[in-house]
């Protein structure tokens, strides 16, 4: 079985699919339990684990 390396989402990419599923820093800081503030750092941080990248693909989407 063949590994292949994850590539991290830039912090643009990750902001932008949090966005195209309707959600919000502020909504999304609520839904994990953190702090906006915690929220901001982890879109920011392009090192950021990729557990989180995980978390952001699996949101549901909010319909407006």
């Amino acid at each position: 079985m063949e590994v292949k390396e994850l590539v991290p989402m830039a912090p643009e990419a990750f902001k932008a699919e949090i966005k195209r599923r309707g959600w919000e820093p502020e909504l999304l800081a609520v839904r994990w339990a953190m702090s906006k503030r915690r929220v901001h750092q982890i879109i920011a941080d392009g090192d950021r684990p990729r557990y989180y990248d995980d978390a952001v693909m699996a949101l549901p989407a909010i319909l407006k």
